[in-house]
């Protein structure tokens, strides 16, 4: 039995979960990050002993187990240490699958956008029905307070994320895949080798499991065909087994039908904006009823959702002007949210600020970047967020090179490069006047822009 475990990079969102489960089982938590920050107490009060920066000596005397971010490189001294002590060590992912192994009904929800409120949507569904499941997500769901939901039933749901192929260590009964799209090029040779990845994924399934897809994306339906199990399809206005039918936008929400095989169950309001939110409540409903929760059941859950951590967030107002976070950091998410931000808040002039995440992803989908923000009238580009651990193009690259491509497509919009989030900052508080809502994007740290300027 495993009963003292060290997580190195504990302060990221997936590793922090996890620690959050052995926690709960009554295992000894300590782990260590490079950077100190508002995650560190929460999980301190919970029982955790945390270190920040790396260093040999944190490693328990009596450690049985080492779970390892995939930013950790092989020559961190507390994985050296590790390595010579001969101390069991595991990848985030790895640590994953094995604490999903008790649960009968293991639920993984992949795809290249939409895990995180996916994954939330679920845990909450089933926690209404008293399914009573373990959930762990990478956000915050706020009834939680947590990213961890604590469950003693027989249903576990977590993230299946698919960089470096993580999601193979895990041994889903039940996958859903949102969407495949080129990311992760730092690692996936092309498209073909990313769809490639999730083809592998759902063809592990077993044959008594089930595989939940959005029939609106190709690549998904291309997959579906590699697995033998039962198999659910859904779609906003398209052919599939669950299907969104007659949109409607109105009072900061949005609305749409039910269909499930030719029979309407009923309509559904949601509260968080953008088509892309409609598939991912189809996909978590698609679930909770192949599990016997009723649609007014699932429903009521969607209808009381207000969204997850960095995921279209309104952190606050400035003089009335409302102030969005959002996670965005690829070019359909950017683009998407943009769109999501034009339908709320209807004639309403939008100010965009980006942070692109990782120079490899920016210079390779630089051109889909150049389109993304078509649909806001102003644009404020922070520089590049360095990944640490990440495979890095050699070749220079600046958010300053985009930001002339998106003048250059767009002369008559405004747009600025900002070398750093001090002058983001700066930027923000100069422009905010001219606009009516503030959206915030980007994986790397410029969340904490979104909630400075509102103080």
């Amino acid at each position: 039995m495993i009963k003292t475990i060290h997580c190195i990079g504990i302060g990221g969102i997936g590793v922090s979960a996890l620690a959050r489960f052995f926690l709960s089982r009554g295992a000894r938590v300590s782990g260590s990050d490079g950077r100190d920050g508002a995650w560190r107490k929460p999980l301190e009060d919970e029982g955790a002993r945390i270190f920040i920066g790396h260093d040999s000596k944190n490693i328990p005397a009596d450690c049985d187990l080492v779970i390892y971010s995939s930013a950790v490189p092989e020559d961190n001294p507390e994985r050296r240490e590790v390595s010579r002590r001969g101390i069991a060590q595991k990848t985030y992912a790895e640590g994953l699958g094995e604490a999903m192994k008790e649960y009968p009904v293991r639920i993984a929800v992949s795809g290249t956008h939409g895990k995180t409120t996916t994954t939330a949507l679920i845990g909450l569904i089933f926690e209404e029905a008293k399914k009573d499941p373990m959930v762990i997500v990478g956000g915050k769901v706020p009834s939680w307070g947590s990213n961890f939901r604590n469950g003693q039933g027989d249903i576990a749901v977590a993230e299946a994320c698919e960089y470096e192929r993580a999601f193979d260590a895990l041994s889903p009964t039940v996958a859903i895949v949102n969407n495949i799209e080129a990311d992760h090029l730092d690692y996936y040779r092309d498209i073909s080798d990313i769809e490639n990845a999730f083809g592998d994924f759902v063809s592990r399934l077993p044959k008594n499991g089930l595989l939940i897809y959005n029939a609106d994306d190709e690549r998904a339906r291309k997959i579906a065909l590699r697995s033998p199990c039962k198999k659910i399809s859904f779609s906003v206005d398209g052919d599939a087994g669950i299907i969104a039918r007659n949109r409607t936008i109105e009072n900061g929400g949005q609305s749409f039908e039910v269909w499930k095989e030719g029979v309407l169950l009923g309509r559904v309001t949601l509260h968080v904006p953008g088509t892309f939110n409609i598939s991912n409540a189809l996909a978590a409903l698609s679930c909770a009823l192949a599990y016997g929760v009723s649609f007014s059941e699932a429903k009521k859950t969607l209808e009381a959702f207000l969204g997850s951590w960095r995921r279209f967030e309104k952190v606050g107002e400035i003089d009335g002007k409302p102030i969005i976070s959002d996670y965005a950091h690829h070019p359909t998410a950017v683009r998407e949210t943009i769109a999501a931000a034009k339908e709320f808040f209807p004639g309403k002039k939008i100010l965009a600020v980006f942070q692109p995440h990782q120079r490899d992803r920016t210079l390779k989908l630089f051109d889909e970047f150049t389109s993304a923000f078509d649909g806001a009238e102003g644009v404020i580009l922070s520089e590049i967020y360095d990944v640490a651990g990440r495979n890095e193009t050699e070749k220079e690259i600046s958010s300053k090179e985009l930001a002339g491509a998106l003048q250059k497509r767009n002369p008559k919009q405004d747009i600025v490069y900002a070398r750093d989030l001090a002058e983001t900052k700066k930027m923000i508080q100069e422009k905010i006047g001219d606009f009516d809502a503030l959206v915030i994007m980007g994986a790397g740290d410029i969340d904490t822009i979104a909630r400075d300027v509102i103080r």
